[in-house]
């Protein structure tokens, strides 16, 4: 198999191989090199006409397209995120049906973890240090790595992890609220035992009320903050920042692990550095993997809200109901209208040159392969960015595609392990949620071995079924439920970065 026709009404395939003028694929001619991984044309499409991929618009063609002949950047205007020509977001009318069967898997799955006195569950054990201001980063990393780098007992799965951000002063009030916010929501994971905020003493965000409100949270956490400011200086917080970080994690270590099952998951979706592989293999495999875990009970997080526009009239359908399916609507649309304001098109921020690449060649088609990583359960809840998820099932979040600002606004509204895929590769992973990278097509997976934990180009070459590839995410996701760790963990990963709303002032 030389090409891939994804749904019915199609006019594009994929690649799966680098083409040549001559190749017979699907029955078409090639007339022009198709580099891998990119669109050639299966009928002919006249100009302005739509260019159909997973049976929906990725975009209409500049010029009349002849079949076996690339289709890209070159020749498709994308319709959406198009600040550059709209004041408006367009209306374009789609009537689409996906499969709608959801996979169950195996019978029972069992895992271990921290049962917290709320009911919550944590996979890891750790403190974390972090700052309520970026004035505080370079003391919290001291702080941390004095305790890491120590002889202290530790375990991989409570150990002492920190996070830097640019946020906590000179932000107007709603954007100091969103930070504050996602800290709060950091350091109330269930992934974490204990927390030190560390604060400067003068900042927007100050330290008490982030801890005050860590506490109200989750009061059974362990929680402490001090201003460096009223500490004296760098050193004397150093060194009692140590002291507190030592205390917590003793007391850590005296946890035990209990038994827990898919319900007590709560897994975020994310998909990054992506490539058209992407939404052929890698999300389709975590959008099987997805509904085994709302089907046993647990929670899933949709969420890259820029990564759904063009593919908001299939999600919707998706809502549980009516009040639901509006606000995914009105959310997606909403991002969608932010961009277009900005007065210039989508297209080169996202998709990325990188995914542009990587053979995708609008937001549409972005989006519509994006999708594919949340199953077919239906969509219980829309939640805005950072917030808690209370809901088992399918929740959508309203956040950016930008992976960390994603990433760190799942784990902040509760996310306990995260599954990431990518086409192009990344390192990407958080300090706190467990990170488990698919990679879409295996040259990656071998390419960026050390960081990628499951290769899903068995799809794309034929030798696993997608159903397959998501019960090894199933899998993976037990095993790092379990203390396993990610190859993110191994690599000491610890990104995080908070979604500004507005400017510094």
């Amino acid at each position: 198999m030389k090409g891939i026709h994804v749904g019915s009404i199609d006019n594009v395939a994929t690649a799966i191989e680098p083409l040549e003028v001559g190749d017979k694929v699907l029955d078409v001619v090639i007339k022009e090199p198709i580099p891998k991984g990119h669109k050639f044309a299966t009928e002919r499409i006249a100009k302005g006409k739509p260019v159909i991929k997973y049976d929906s618009h990725i975009g209409v063609a500049e010029v009349d397209i002849e079949p076996g002949q690339w289709v890209h950047v070159h020749n498709i205007e994308g319709e959406r995120g198009r600040g550059d020509l709209d004041s408006e977001v367009r209306d374009i009318d789609q009537d689409v049906e996906r499969k709608t069967n959801v996979e169950t898997g195996r019978e029972s799955y069992k895992l271990t973890g921290y049962r917290r006195s709320d009911g919550s569950f944590g996979f890891r054990n750790h403190i974390l240090v972090i700052p309520s201001v970026h004035c505080s980063n370079k003391v919290v990393e001291r702080i941390a790595n004095g305790v890491m780098y120590s002889d202290v007992e530790r375990r991989d799965d409570t150990k002492v992890v920190y996070v830097n951000h640019q946020h906590g002063c000179s932000e107007l009030s709603y954007d100091a609220d969103q930070t504050k916010d996602v800290i709060v929501g950091t350091a109330a994971n269930p992934n974490v035992y204990g927390v030190l905020v560390v604060g400067l003493g003068c900042e927007v965000v100050q330290a008490h009320t982030v801890a005050e409100e860590i506490k109200a949270r989750a009061p059974y956490k362990k929680v402490e903050f001090f201003n460096i400011q009223a500490c004296g200086g760098t050193e004397k917080s150093i060194r009692r920042g140590m002291d507190i970080v030592k205390n917590m994690l003793a007391e850590a270590l005296k946890e035990e692990r209990t038994e827990g099952t898919l319900a007590d998951v709560v897994l975020g979706t994310e998909c990054g550095g992506s490539d058209s592989f992407s939404g052929l293999s890698a999300n389709p495999a975590l959008g099987v993997a997805s509904d085994i875990v709302v089907s046993h009970g647990g929670a899933v997080i949709l969420a890259e809200t820029t990564e759904l526009i063009g593919a908001e009239h299939i999600l919707a359908k998706r809502g549980i109901n009516e009040k639901v399916s509006k606000e995914i609507m009105s959310t997606i649309k909403g991002f969608e209208q932010v961009v277009i304001d900005s007065n210039a098109d989508i297209r080169g921020a996202n998709p990325s040159p990188g995914n542009i690449e990587g053979g995708l060649s609008s937001i549409e088609e972005k989006s519509l392969g994006c999708i594919y990583k949340a199953g077919n359960s239906p969509v219980v809840a829309v939640k805005d960015y950072a917030k808690p998820i209370t809901d088992k099932g399918l929740t959508f979040m309203n956040t950016p595609g930008n992976d960390i600002e994603q990433l760190s606004g799942m784990v902040a509204g509760g996310c306990n392990v995260c599954v990431f895929t990518t086409g192009r590769g990344t390192p990407t992973g958080s300090p706190i949620a467990p990170t488990i990278k698919v990679s879409s097509n295996t040259f990656t997976f071998n390419n960026m071995n050390d960081a990628i934990d499951l290769n899903a180009g068995t799809v794309v070459e034929g030798t696993k079924t997608i159903k397959e590839v998501g019960y090894e995410i199933v899998d993976a996701i037990v095993e790092a439920a379990d203390g396993k760790l990610t190859k993110a963990e191994q690599n000491e990963q610890n990104d995080f970065s908070i979604w500004r709303l507005a400017t510094t002032v």
